[in-house]
C-alpha cells in the first residue's frame, strides 16, 4: 500500500478517535417536542422519569405507516430487529438511546405510555430532526489536507538529500582524479578540471 495512503486512513481514524460525533440529549413532553441529532452521533430523548412498572410501546411514522422502534413489558425490553445494534431503552431513567444516528432515523415518534394493567396514562409524542455536522466534515477534510502537506515536505526533503548525495559522489570523483606532482603543483588527470584550477 502506498505510504502517502497508509498516512491518510490513520490521520482519518485518530479524527474520528479523538473527535467523536457528538451526542445530544433532549426531554420529550406530552406535546410535540423537537430533539435534534447529528449524523453519526447519538442522541438520548428522556420520555419519563422512572419507566420501571409501566408499559411502554415506541413507534416511528413512515410513508408506509408506523414502524415499532420498542416495547417494555413486564420490565423487558424488546427493540426492533432493523434498530437493535444501536438502539438502546433504559428503564430507571425513562431515555431512549439512538446511536450512530442515520437519516432515516428523521421523523415522527410516538411513545404510549401504559400502567402495568393497560390502561393508557398519556401519549408522548416527539419529532427526531438529523443534520449534517460541521465538524464531522471539517475534521476529516483538515486532517487530509495536513497529510498531504506532511507527505509532500517529506517528499521534498527526500528529493533534497538525494539530490545532495549525487552532488557530493561527483565532488568525490574530480577530488580524487587530482594528484600532487613532485613540486606540490595540482595536477589532474582529466583536462576539464586542470583548466577549471588554471
Amino acid at each position: 500500500m502506498d505510504p502517502a495512503i497508509l498516512v491518510l486512513v490513520m490521520l482519518a481514524g485518530v479524527s474520528h478517535a479523538f473527535f467523536p460525533a457528538a451526542e445530544t440529549k433532549c426531554k420529550a413532553s406530552q406535546n410535540m417536542s423537537l430533539c435534534s441529532a447529528n449524523l453519526g452521533g447519538s442522541v438520548s430523548i428522556q420520555v419519563m422519569n422512572n419507566a420501571s412498572g409501566h408499559r411502554l410501546g415506541c413507534k416511528r411514522q413512515s410513508p408506509n405507516g408506523p414502524r415499532t422502534v420498542f416495547n417494555l413489558k413486564k420490565e423487558v425490553v424488546t427493540i426492533h430487529d432493523s434498530l437493535k445494534s444501536r438502539t438502546e431503552f433504559f428503564i430507571n431513567n425513562g431515555t431512549l438511546k439512538i446511536t450512530h444516528v442515520e437519516r432515516n432515523d428523521s421523523g415522527e415518534y410516538n411513545v404510549e405510555i401504559l400502567q402495568r394493567d393497560g390502561v393508557l396514562l398519556r401519549n408522548v409524542n416527539f419529532e427526531l430532526v438529523v443534520q449534517e455536522s460541521i465538524l464531522h466534515i471539517l475534521i476529516p477534510v483538515c486532517c487530509t489536507v495536513g497529510a498531504l502537506l506532511i507527505v509532500g515536505v517529506c517528499c521534498c526533503a527526500c528529493w533534497k538529500m538525494r539530490r545532495g548525495k549525487k552532488s557530493g559522489k561527483k565532488r568525490t570523483k574530480k577530488a580524487s582524479s587530482l594528484k600532487v606532482t613532485e613540486d606540490q603543483h595540482w595536477t589532474s588527470e582529466d583536462p576539464k578540471i586542470d583548466s577549471y584550477f588554471a
